[in-house]
Order: structure tokens, then sequence, then C-alpha cells
């Protein structure tokens, strides 16, 4: 067996230490997160609820708005989104967070881009929200490294789309025909989540939530009301291709807010 003097472990210890160094800045070497990093990690947490969404409607064999291409390029903006944040060399903390989030995504990813079964479905579905949950308390972390209090905001309107993805998601997993349960609990979740959101967001400093940015989150809370509906209904008829119009129409709708904040913020 090998004597593994000092001298003998000396090296290894060195390389470690580079290594550490390299992996894990140390907080006078690491940056502060930028805007740009909480706008990434907000899309992330929106994009993964309509990954599901997605998936669901390939199942079904719905085309409506090329499902399968949306898949496919959502999947791409998250890889790229979580790559640039990891180059960025932030804090240890959150350096760790993020890749968390990265791991995590690379167990999702994969499962989400095959061939969508019932099955699958029932088993993503609580899987991509508890990544999406960890995902906004991460972008609420790098928005609070910023600095900048409107940060928070533009995180808020990110989980008012990511809400509306949510329920897409569900609305479709239950069209489908995938056992759930709790399906009309997680729908009620949804509905809290969004008007909770959105009072705060009511009730924020018109310096961080200007009055033109409120008006057009009252439009799109009357268009997520009339979605609210259409999945809280017990008729047993479902329209997916309505649905997804819908739900496409409040994504793209609270994707532009989203970006008049986030210009605003910058």
């Amino acid at each position: 067996m090998q004597n593994l003097t000092p001298r003998n472990r000396r090296p290894r210890l060195f390389l470690a230490a580079i290594a550490a160094v390299w992996l894990f800045p140390t907080s006078s070497d690491a940056a502060t997160a930028s805007v740009q990093d909480v706008h990434e990690m907000a899309d992330v947490c929106m994009y993964s609820q309509r990954l599901l969404k997605d998936y669901a409607l390939i199942g079904m064999g719905v085309d409506y708005h090329d499902p399968a291409g949306d898949l496919a390029n959502s999947s791409k903006l998250v890889d790229r989104y979580l790559a640039n944040i990891e180059s960025h060399g932030l804090k240890q903390e959150l350096d760790a967070e993020v890749r968390e989030i990265e791991a995590a995504w690379r167990r999702i990813g994969p499962r989400l881009l095959a061939s969508p079964s019932k099955e699958s479905m029932a088993e993503l579905q609580p899987l991509v929200d508890t990544f999406a949950q960890r995902c906004e308390e991460v972008a609420s972390h790098l928005a609070d490294d910023t600095g900048i209090a409107a940060e928070h905001d533009v995180v808020l309107i990110a989980e008012l789309g990511m809400e509306v993805q949510r329920l897409a998601a569900l609305y479709m997993m239950k069209a489908w025909g995938v056992p759930d349960d709790r399906y009309y609990e997680k729908v009620e979740a949804v509905f809290k989540a969004y008007e909770e959101i959105f009072a705060e967001l009511m009730a924020a400093d018109d310096r961080h939530v200007p009055a033109d940015i409120k008006v057009r989150l009252k439009t799109a809370e009357q268009h997520f009301l009339v979605f609210e509906v259409m999945a809280a209904s017990k008729s047993g008829r479902f329209v997916p291709t309505l649905a997804e119009k819908k739900a496409s129409e409040l994504f793209d709708e609270i994707q532009e807010i989203l970006e008049l904040e986030e210009a605003r913020v910058e």
C-alpha cells in the first residue's frame, strides 16, 4: 500500500484547492447577480410549466400552435438560460442554488422531450410543480442580490405567467384523461396563487410598478378569469384547442408586460 506522507498528499490538496476556487468563487471574487440573471431564471420558471402543457398537447395529438416545435424551442431556451447564469461566477450560495436547479432540470428535461404517455404525465406534473416552485425561490434570491427593489416585482410578474401555464398544463392533463383525484384542489391553488400575486402587484409602489403596467395587468386578469371558468368546469367537456389558444394569448400578454417592466428596471 502506498504510504501517503504529507509530501504525497500536498499536490492533491493543492489541486483540490484550485478546483474549489475555480468552481466556487470567494465572496470577494463573486459577481453580484445581474438583472439578466433574474430575468432568465424567471423565464425558466414559466417555461417549465409551458413545456408540460405542450407535452400533454402532443400526447393528445393536438397540433394547434405546433406544440412539438414550441416544446423543443422552450427546452433549448431553458438550457441556454441556466448555462448563462452558471457562467457568471455568482457567490457560492447562489451558484449552488442555480446548479441545484440545473441538476433538477437534467432529470426532468429529457422526460419532457420523450414520447408522451399518460403514465409519464401523471409522474411529471408534481415534479414540474416542485421544480417551478423552487425555481421561483431562486429567482427571488437572485433579485435580492441585485439590490434593485423593483426586481422583486419582475419575479412576481413572471410568477403570474408561470401560474397561467400551470393551469393550462393541469387542464390539458385532465382533457387527456390522465387520472388525478386532486385536480380541482390544484386548480383552486392556482387561482389563489394568481390572485395573491396580482393583489401584491396592484399594491406595489408606482415607482416599482407604474400605472400603465398595472392597467395591463388588470386586462390580463380579466382574460385569466375567462380561462379560470374553463378550468373549473365540472361538465366533463373539454376543449383543448380553445384552452391552448387562451393560454398562449395570456402567456404572450404577460411576456409583453414582463418585458416592459424589465426594460423599465434596467
